[in-house]
């Protein structure tokens, strides 16, 4: 097989300059947001009041029969920004944003991990895509559905409901919290 790398973004493809790489912060580094973090310019016509922006990186090589791959969640503080409404519940709930993220880098890690991939030349790469793209689409439905469900953190019952459920989520999938994933091809 010959040496390869790949790389996907959650977001967009964008042009990061090194210096914005370096600010990115690593979900396993720190998983605690706090309102400093969030450094962008607010979006003033936008109705929210805060926005979490992630991006889970996907990164993969070769060496003879293993692939490796490295899948970061991250944060992105020049892309995340409040409007000065500090509150706690807010914050809670935009933390909660990026831990949603967490929990979809370790699906897609588990996936990875147990699938019975029968190829080992470029099908294998774009079955490893459709993967991630699934995974991808399934988190920003997901993301969706906890705002439209706690009404982006203004209904608090709900707000606790949803903490708890990614938190007992997250547990279940404790032994994916590795970043690095290894295969045999």
């Amino acid at each position: 097989m010959k040496q390869f790398t790949l790389v996907i973004f959650i977001l967009t493809v964008m042009s990061f300059s090194e210096a914005e790489e370096k600010k990115l912060i690593e979900y396993h580094k720190r998983n605690e947001l706090n309102w400093e973090d969030y450094q962008a310019r607010p979006n003033h016509q936008s109705s929210f009041k805060a926005l979490t922006a992630t991006k889970i990186t996907f990164k993969a090589n070769s060496k003879g029969k293993t692939l490796r791959f490295s899948i970061k969640n991250t944060f992105e503080p020049h892309n995340s920004w409040t409007k000065g409404n500090e509150s706690v519940l807010l914050l809670e709930h935009e933390r909660l944003h990026f831990h949603i993220s967490e929990l979809y880098a370790r699906k897609l890690r588990k996936e990875i991990q147990e699938t019975k991939f029968t190829t080992t030349d470029q099908k294998l790469m774009n079955e490893i895509s459709r993967i991630y793209e699934y995974k991808m689409n399934e988190l920003s439905k997901y993301q969706i559905r906890y705002d439209r469900e706690t009404s982006h953190s203004t209904v608090e019952q709900k707000q606790k409901e949803w903490e708890s459920k990614i938190k007992a989520e997250l547990l279940s999938f404790k032994h994916f919290s590795n970043p690095n994933v290894e295969i045999q091809i």
